[in-house]
């Protein structure tokens, strides 16, 4: 099965989290690709 996303944002670090909301908000059907922990290095 495919799925179909408006946005896809890599790496959830300093921009990419925030970024991935306001697009969510905006309405826009989004995916989040992160390579280990979201929120970036700890």
């Amino acid at each position: 099965m495919s799925q179909h996303f408006d946005a896809v944002v890599i790496g959830t670090g300093q921009g990419g989290s925030p970024l991935a909301v306001r697009l969510a908000q905006s309405g826009r059907r989004t995916a989040v690709i992160e390579r280990h922990l979201f929120g970036g290095p700890a």
